[in-house]
């Protein structure tokens, strides 16, 4: 019984080994499966999952294209910097967390701000963050990266890296001309994907204007690290299955019009003045200086932050440093307009050169009374007196001849009211107004005394700098409408050169003698006594053509109700002061426009500028067709 028994007992035994086996065999093939499946199906996607473990993939940011003047210097470039980021995972051990950071500050020379910034950032990080490289501190010189390498080298999570930073060898001389490049924002990322979070790009001048050609592409090295974070060597056999790095694309540069040296003299001449001036080719737009005063260091703006103090300083300042006035603020023309409505009145045959007006001081009419700047009067006027004497009377009465709409036209056909097409971000329109314009500010209640106001360029009617420089550049070349230009060729990255040629906008259909009674006119401003200008032009050198503008910014109502001890801001009441000229008479080459904001008489004040450039323009061109003619 008791055999039987263990017989029994050794079937059971034997019948639940065999579901064992059979468990253990399903086991088998399952996990046979399984490793079939992963190697055949999934093997390429596992083996990149396995290499990002210990990859680290990072950007390199592109080389940045130069700008340079004309004359070979450097207004933008860029020089290698180095940065030192961290792995924040390796930053997470709760007990070793303050010792680390602690270290870190103490070598890298913290401050007790960017070390609480680091801390918070760190704090901050999610998961896919604690396996990215955060930024610690960059713009270190190779100097310094040299006495801290050491130090930080072994340290776990730690990296080195290189990188480029903008600078500005120029300054304040240039900065409304270059621009300035800061961090790349949310809204600029979206609109380009392949900028990165740690980008920049250009926010104003030529920065912004060219910044697909000067940016570049950006490249990616890959990094191998041990379990510690470390970068380590790689056997050639090994490198093999790392993805392959993308070197980046440098920038092209970009060669300017601009001669630093016209473009120095003008920061010399404004000084703490606060105006614009404009010097540009006749024939062919090209812009040899464009300076705004006051003016900004572009160098302290390419941080990732601009410093509160800095930007508070530039940004609340009354005399708006930040704005390039030369394109970006309207002015009245006053008397440099006045060409316009001359030029008009002999083109639709209201006027001829003789015809005068009689100019006693001032003029009465229906709704009120208008006066010419010399309270005694000119006597009889004509075209070339009213040009050189700034007699607003005859203006007056030829404004009321002429009409409105014949005013709008004739202004329309200098593109006056239009922006020029310079390559600059920003630049203003101005306003000329038209009918419409009438309506919608004016409600039609627009008089004769405001079209008197118009015609000597008060009013409704506000000019950019530049368009005035184009204005009087039509005059000089007699009808011919160019666009200014900033940059004359591109300078790729292979050597090649791509040269931007002048453009022409349009040719005015306006027969040459009336060009030629405005530039005489014009001539006669400073050039023979009693111009305008007469006593303020140099005599050194080869005669120009120019006309004054005293512009009336606020009523003599306003001034009035100002407190006389308020000195800034009634200094700030005063009238500005306009010169706009071409040089030299017999054959122009340049034009130049000086705006002195509240500086008071176009003559007494901005005509002395406009010749500082003619005679800087002039001893450069002068001396260089001297060596010119040695060599030949």
């Amino acid at each position: 019984m008791k055999l039987l028994d263990q017989h029994e007992e050794v079937k059971y035994i034997f019948k639940r080994a065999r579901i064992f086996v059979l468990a253990i065999f399903i086991s088998l093939v399952l996990i046979l499966i399984r490793v079939g499946y992963l190697q055949i199906s999934k093997g390429k996607e596992l083996l990149e999952k396995s290499r990002s473990n210990f990859t680290l993939p990072e950007k390199i940011l592109p080389l940045r294209g130069d700008i340079l003047s004309s004359d070979g210097k450097v207004l933008a470039s860029t020089v290698p910097q180095f940065k030192v980021s961290v792995i924040p995972v390796f930053f997470a051990k709760h007990d070793e967390y303050q010792e680390k950071v602690a270290r870190l500050a103490s070598i890298l020379n913290l401050s007790s701000e960017q070390e609480h910034r680091f801390i918070k950032k760190l704090r901050k990080c999610d998961y896919h963050c604690r396996y990215t490289t955060m930024e610690v501190k960059s713009e270190l010189s190779k100097d310094e990266m040299m006495k801290i390498s050491s130090d930080i080298s072994g340290t776990p999570g730690i990296i080195i890296s290189s990188y480029y930073k903008r600078v500005y060898p120029q300054g304040e001389s240039a900065a409304h001309i270059t621009g300035y490049i800061s961090k790349v924002s949310k809204e600029e990322m979206e609109e380009t994907p392949s900028y990165l979070s740690n980008d920049f790009t250009g926010k104003t001048g030529l920065e912004n204007q060219y910044e697909n050609i000067l940016h570049g592409q950006p490249g990616t090295i890959y990094h191998v690290i041990d379990n510690m974070g470390r970068k380590i060597e790689v056997s050639r056999d090994t490198s093999e299955y790392l993805p392959s790095n993308i070197k980046p694309l440098s920038g092209s540069s970009i060669a300017t019009t601009i001669d630093m040296e016209l473009q120095k003299e003008a920061e010399e001449i404004f000084r703490d003045r606060a105006g614009s001036v404009v010097v540009m080719e006749v024939k062919t737009g090209r812009i040899l200086a464009l300076y705004s005063s006051p003016s900004y260091d572009p160098n302290l703006f390419t941080g990732k932050i601009i410093p509160y103090n800095i930007w508070q300083e530039y940004s609340e300042s009354l005399l708006k440093p930040l704005i390039n006035k030369s394109i970006k603020s309207t002015y009245f023309p006053g008397s440099t307009y006045k060409v316009v409505p001359a030029m008009a009145g002999l083109y639709y045959n209201i006027i001829t050169p003789e015809k005068t007006y009689f100019c006693n001081g001032c003029l009465s009419f229906r709704k009120g009374k208008k006066c010419c700047w010399n309270r005694a009067g000119h006597g009889n006027v004509n075209l070339k007196h009213s040009l050189k004497e700034s007699c607003d009377i005859y203006y007056y009465y030829l404004s009321q001849e002429l009409g409105l709409q014949k005013l709008i036209d004739f202004s329309e056909l200098f593109n006056i009211g239009t922006k020029t097409g310079i390559d600059l971000p920003g630049e203003e329109p101005g306003i000329l107004p038209t009918r419409e314009w009438i309506e919608m500010n004016h409600k039609n209640d627009f008089n004769k005394g405001d079209l008197m106001n118009m015609s000597i360029g008060q009013g409704d009617l506000r000019i950019t700098p530049l368009q005035i420089a184009l204005i009087y550049s039509t005059i000089a070349s007699e009808g011919i409408i160019v666009k200014p230009h900033l940059v004359d060729k591109i300078l790729h990255p292979d050597g090649r050169e791509e040269k931007i040629p002048p453009e022409t906008v349009k040719v005015l259909d306006i027969d040459s003698s009336i060009f030629n009674e405005i530039k005489k006119g014009l001539w006669s401003v400073v050039n023979e006594p009693g111009g305008t200008a007469f006593k303020y032009a140099d005599r050194t050198i080869p005669q120009a053509a120019g006309k004054t503008g005293t512009s009336q910014v606020v009523s003599n109502y306003a001034r009035k109700q100002i407190d006389m001890t308020q000195d800034e801001l009634l200094a700030l009441t005063k009238d500005d002061a306009l010169f706009a000229a071409f040089f030299p008479y017999n054959n122009p080459e340049i034009v130049s426009v000086a705006i002195l904001e509240h500086g008071g008489h176009g003559g007494t004040e901005s005509a002395p500028i406009v010749y500082r450039m003619f005679k800087t323009y002039y001893n450069k061109h002068k001396s260089r067709k001297e060596d010119e003619k040695t060599e030949n």
